[in-house]
This record gives C-alpha cells, sequence and structure tokens, in this order.
C-alpha cells in the first residue's frame, strides 16, 4: 500500500507535467515575481553547494522532500539526502559550477523547473579536474512564508554540450 503523500507527488508531477505544455503566452505579474523569487534561489542554492555550505544548501528544500538520483532508490528527507551525498561533499572541491534553466513552469503553489548542469571538481587530494555534466528537475512548493523550497529533485548524469 502506498502512502496517500506519494499519490499526491505523482498527481502534482503528472499535473505540472501536462501544464507545462498549456502555458499562456503571456505570465501575469505575480507568476513573474514568482519566477524570479525561484530563480534567485537557485543562484543561491547553487552557492551554497560550491562553497560547501550544507546548511544552507539543505534549507532550499523541504524537510518533507524526496530525491531521485540515477540507479539509488528515492532519498525520503534531509537525513537521507545527507548520507548520500556526505562522501561526495567532503572528498571533493568544486572548481566551478553553472546551470541553465531550460524551462521553468509556475503554477499557482507550485513550480517546475527544468534544467542541466555542470562541476568541475577534484577528488581527495587529486589536481586533475573532472568535468560532469546533468539534467534535472526540481519542483518546488510555495511555502507559508511566500519562499519557494524544492520538494523533489530528479536528475541524471548527461553528455556533455556539443
Amino acid at each position: 500500500m502506498r502512502r496517500p503523500s506519494c499519490h499526491l507527488t505523482v498527481i502534482t508531477a503528472t499535473a505540472l507535467f501536462l501544464l507545462v505544455g498549456c502555458e499562456p503566452e503571456t505570465q501575469p505579474e505575480s507568476v513573474t515575481e514568482d519566477s524570479a523569487a525561484i530563480r534567485k534561489s537557485i543562484e543561491r542554492l547553487t552557492d551554497a553547494y560550491a562553497t560547501r555550505d550544507w546548511e544552507a544548501f539543505a534549507g532550499f528544500f523541504a524537510d518533507d522532500g524526496v530525491w531521485m538520483p540515477p540507479d539509488v532508490a528515492p532519498l525520503r528527507g534531509k537525513e537521507a539526502w545527507w548520507s548520500f551525498v556526505q562522501p561526495w561533499w567532503d572528498n571533493s572541491t568544486v572548481l566551478e559550477i553553472g546551470s541553465t534553466t531550460e524551462k521553468l513552469v509556475v503554477i499557482d503553489d507550485w513550480a517546475i523547473e527544468f534544467h542541466s548542469e555542470y562541476q568541475v571538481i577534484t577528488f581527495g587530494d587529486s589536481t586533475e579536474a573532472v568535468s560532469l555534466y546533468f539534467k534535472g528537475i526540481w519542483i518546488f512548493r510555495r511555502q507559508g512564508d511566500d519562499s519557494w523550497r524544492i520538494t523533489q529533485y530528479i536528475w541524471d548524469e548527461d553528455a556533455p554540450p556539443n
């Protein structure tokens, strides 16, 4: 038996995906403001990741959020995420990082953001830089204080851009 929250997640994700193709040509001002707030959050999240500020980074995610990395069962909640991320976090240095929003759709208190990202990092004591490329989807939910938190992060590795 699935938990009701899983059903809500599937229904919400499906509705957002269906509505992505139905977004109006002209966005209301409130959607534009929400989009700007979300984009600013993404910039700050990227900075927190690059500087390895776990508390700031984790603050962009809802407490009950779900990460869906490739080839791993979904990680539910920040403690599970930290168990997954910590070895990587503690053993790598970010030399360069970037993210490009390919599409951002805001629907009431929900938003979906499709993006590509890259990292140039070193591992352990090595000075050899490694370039990594990812594609992902962040699903945001507006919080009671009008901030936006990521409730789901779905990602996979990607090929380098041409």
